[in-house]
């Protein structure tokens, strides 16, 4: 038991999943204030990329200031990236299963908002994906169960966090001038 906690004591991994409960918790207040406006987009999950990129940035600019001593190295800084976008996701992904789960209501609505959403922009979205794959989206939004939220987040934000985590990595960091 000694080795487990001595593996989660270390800064570069302790700091970052500190990081990411906290952008966890506020992409999933996010999801709350989208869930209660009155005309909301099925796609706003998106827009946590944003919320993940600063908190991203606070822990390499937190590990870089007070554990490097000034100094961070790249890889340091995707480190702590992923740990923090990986964690902060899942449980921003839990919670939002949660949500549905105890709120059946909730699911109803969103399933009828994305349902809307598509068939507004049916003529766009046939030119994107084809007639066979629009009907196949429009098929599985009644599918949509609490559990299929859980890994959206990752879905919705992976390629754009990948770009947010190298920038922010390569703008932190910081090596030690050679003597």
């Amino acid at each position: 038991m000694r080795n487990v906690i001595n593996f989660f004591n270390k800064p570069l991994l302790k700091i970052p999943l500190a990081f990411g409960v906290l952008a966890g918790f506020v992409c999933f207040l996010f999801f709350l204030v989208v869930q209660n406006l009155e005309k909301f987009s099925g796609t706003g999950r998106a827009l946590d990329v944003g919320f993940f990129a600063i908190i991203i940035a606070a822990a390499c600019w937190y590990y870089r200031k007070n554990i490097g001593k000034g100094y961070m190295h790249a890889w340091e800084g995707i480190s702590i990236g992923y740990v923090v976008w990986l964690t902060g996701a899942l449980l921003c992904g839990y919670l939002t299963s949660m949500f549905f789960y105890f709120s059946p209501s909730a699911l109803d609505r969103y399933k009828q908002t994305l349902r809307t959403s598509l068939v507004t922009n049916q003529a766009e979205a046939m030119k994107v994906w084809g007639k066979e794959i629009y009907q196949q989206k429009l098929a599985d939004i009644s599918q949509l169960t609490p559990s299929s939220f859980i890994f959206d987040e990752f879905r919705f934000t992976l390629l754009l966090v990948i770009i947010a985590i190298l920038l922010i990595a390569l703008i932190f960091r910081k090596k030690k001038a050679e003597a």
